[in-house]
This record gives C-alpha cells, sequence and structure tokens, in this order.
C-alpha cells in the first residue's frame, strides 16, 4: 500500500472513529422524534411516496419551497434502508463526515507534502465543531462533503474537460442541498479565468450545474408559477436581519419580533396556492427592505458581528434544540475554542499569501461562505463547509509547499 494510501486511511479512521463515539455518548440523551427544519418529515413524505411536504406553521401538510431535496432525499433513501431511525441517520453522518477529511487531505496534497495534507485532514478530524455537525440532523455535513469533493475535482483536474463537468455535477448537488451555494458558478468562472482552462470546459461545468439547479427550480416554477431555487434567501432576509434590526431598534428579543413579523406577514416556506403565495413573497420583500432600509448601519453592523460568528463561535449550544437535557458546559473550553479559531484565521491568511494565485480557490471559497452567512442568523453551523479550507491554509502557512504549486499551470 502507498504512503498516499496510508494517510488517507489513516485520517478517515482517526475521523470515523472519533465521529462514532461522539455518538454513541450523545445519542442516547437525544430526542428521538427530532426534527430540525422539517427534513426528517420530508424525508419520511418522500420515502413513501408522498412528495416533498411536510407540515407547516399552522399544521396543514403542504408541499415546502424552502428547503431543497438533495437532503431531504439523502434521508428517504436511509429510511428505505433501514428505517426512520435516528441514530441510523446520525451514524451515516459520521461516515459522510470522515470522508470529508479525507478529502480535505487529499485537495491540500495538491500543494503541500503528504504529511502536512494529514495534518490538514486531521484538524477538520479533530475540530470540535465538524464532529457536532455529525450528530446535528442538518443539511452541513452532506453539503460539505459535496463542496470538498468538488473542490478536489476541479483543484486535480482542471485540465481535464470531465473535471469540470463532474465539478460541476457535485457543486450542483451542494447548491441543491444548501441553496446558499447557487452562486458557485462564479467561483468556477474565477478559477476558469486563474487555470486559464478553456471557455468549453467551463461550459461542460454549467450544463451539469444548471441542469439539476434548473430542474428544481422548474419544478417550484411549475408549482408556483414563479421561477427561484428557494424561498429561503427572502425569509432569512426578513424573519432574521430585518427581525434582527427591528429587534435592536425595539429593544425587544429576537424571537419576539420574528413571531411578530410572522403573523402580520405570514410564510413562505410552505406553498398554499398561487395568488397567496405572490401576495406573501411581495409582502415579505417590501417589509424587510422597509426596515433595512431604514437603519443600513445597523444592519451592516449585524453582518459583521453574523462574521464574527461564523468564523470564531465555539458552538457551545449548538446542539440545544436536539438534546432532551442541556446540561451546564465547561466555562473554560469555549473560550479557549474561539481563541484557538482565532489563531488558525491568522496563520489561515498567512497561508493564503504564501499560496497566492495557487490558494485562490480555498481562499474565494472561505469568503464567499462567510460574507452571505453573515448577520443575525449566522452561527457556528456555518463554519462547517469552509473549515477544511481553513485548515490547509492554516498548515500551508507552516509547511513546506510542493515545487508543483509554484508552476503556472498549477493552482
Amino acid at each position: 500500500m502507498s504512503v498516499h494510501s496510508r494517510t488517507l486511511i489513516g485520517v478517515f479512521s482517526l475521523a470515523v472513529v472519533i465521529r462514532l463515539a461522539t455518538l454513541a455518548v450523545l445519542l442516547p440523551e437525544m430526542k428521538p422524534d427530532v426534527d430540525p427544519d422539517s427534513y426528517r418529515s420530508l424525508g419520511r413524505n418522500l420515502a413513501v411516496g408522498k412528495g416533498f411536504v411536510a407540515v407547516s406553521l399552522d399544521g396543514r401538510e403542504l408541499p415546502n419551497v424552502s428547503r431543497t431535496p438533495v437532503y431531504p432525499l439523502f434521508l428517504a433513501s436511509l429510511i428505505r434502508v433501514g428505517g426512520d431511525k435516528l441514530g441510523l441517520f446520525l451514524a451515516a453522518q459520521c461516515v459522510l463526515g470522515a470522508l470529508t477529511c479525507l478529502l480535505t487531505a487529499l485537495l491540500a496534497s495538491r500543494w503541500l507534502s503528504w504529511r502536512a495534507a494529514a495534518v490538514a485532514g486531521m484538524l477538520v478530524a479533530l475540530d470540535p465543531n465538524s464532529i457536532q455537525r455529525c450528530v446535528d440532523l442538518r443539511t452541513e455535513t452532506l453539503f460539505t462533503l459535496l463542496l470538498v469533493g468538488g473542490a478536489c475535482v476541479l483543484a486535480w483536474r482542471s485540465e481535464r474537460w470531465w473535471g469540470w463537468l463532474l465539478g460541476g455535477v457535485l457543486w450542483s448537488d451542494a447548491a441543491l442541498c444548501r441553496p446558499v451555494a447557487v452562486g458557485l458558478w462564479v467561483v468556477a468562472l474565477l478559477l476558469m479565468f486563474v487555470t486559464k482552462a478553456r471557455w468549453t470546459w467551463y461550459g461542460a461545468f454549467m450544463i451539469a450545474f444548471l441542469a439539476l439547479v434548473g430542474a428544481w427550480a422548474g419544478r417550484n416554477t411549475n408549482l408556483t408559477g414563479r421561477w427561484f431555487v428557494s424561498t429561503i434567501p427572502t425569509y432569512n432576509l426578513l424573519i432574521y436581519r430585518a427581525a434582527g434590526v427591528k429587534a435592536e431598534e425595539t429593544h425587544q428579543p429576537l424571537e419576539t419580533v420574528q413571531q411578530q413579523l410572522l403573523a402580520d406577514c405570514g410564510d413562505i416556506q410552505f406553498f398554499d396556492g398561487r395568488e397567496r403565495f405572490a401576495s406573501t413573497l411581495r409582502t415579505y420583500r417590501r417589509t424587510a427592505m422597509y426596515i433595512l432600509s431604514s437603519a443600513p448601519f445597523l444592519a451592516a453592523r449585524q453582518a459583521v458581528v453574523g462574521w464574527m460568528k461564523v468564523l470564531f463561535g465555539p458552538g457551545a449550544r449548538g446542539l440545544e434544540n436536539e438534546l432532551n437535557t442541556t446540561g451546564r458546559s465547561a466555562r473554560w473550553w469555549p473560550l479557549l475554542y474561539g481563541v484557538g479559531l482565532a489563531g488558525l484565521t491568522l496563520l489561515a491568511i498567512v497561508g493564503a499569501i504564501r499560496l497566492g494565485r495557487n490558494g485562490l480557490l480555498l481562499v474565494v471559497l472561505s469568503v464567499y461562505f462567510v460574507v452571505l452567512a453573515g448577520g443575525p442568523e449566522a452561527n457556528s453551523r456555518f463554519r462547517a463547509p469552509i473549515t477544511p479550507m481553513l485548515a490547509i491554509l492554516t498548515v500551508a502557512s507552516m509547511a513546506t509547499l510542493r515545487k508543483k504549486e509554484c508552476d503556472t499551470e498549477s493552482l
């Protein structure tokens, strides 16, 4: 067995053992019927052939137009194989999280020695937030795997047309896992200029990317009469960003303001007739823009605070809503973890400088997700997709770079 294979297997083995051990400790304390963001309900309904429907806020079972299909389909496939079991879902996520650590090492080896690449993979394997996300029934673990998988293909096979095609498939799946990734075609476009790839290769990426994303947008169009991938951006604009501004202005709790806005404006996460949906959508946008335009500096400040939460938030309460009991966490580790994250971020900046144009893919992906995750809704959960990128850049700041990274044809 080659040293490369042993490195990857070692990183994967360490990561999966840590994650499964964490699951074994936490699973008895978790609510067996946990269903954050209706993902489990959507997966259950897909598994029995009822379609992409879930229970809305008013208790009716309606088509969902805010969630995207990849994660619910993942859960549906597990339900068909082993039943509707929380332990099964989370065990599968532990394996996916370990695969992400393996892919992190593989991606890092594009520019670093295999020993340094293994360190990058192990940083993700040992990262408390990345471990916690594997036992959280949300999209981040699967999304991160798809994102890093696409980055690996584009980094290692940017000189092949099929590499761009496969990258488009993986990143379109990522976009249908979390709609925030719909703009990844811009990242691929920048990458094309840096690598001097052919336009036809980028065209292959766009064909794959738009085919899947467009098919889902077509479903929403057929249902609602409007072309969109998800209502989540509009929902977050009002229920989090605008609500955050209003909450601070009126000195009310954020949850109180959110409930008021939902009562006044309705809910756009579920579809209940074209006319009603269109009216609610207009109300959301008009109300959000009115609130945000009335206090632009406050909105900007909250966005910056959100970026800090994404980068440095310890996530001490990340599973609070999924556990039966919430014990008091140690006072020292969140602070220590936050300081460690700040140090790693500084090292990542140094690593980005060292890699130069070769680190563009990692830097742009990191900035992309941090910026879009800013605001009152931001938390450590949104750091999961960029943790592999930051880990590689951190190690690059201290490790010896491969000679190949100086080649103008490399990334």
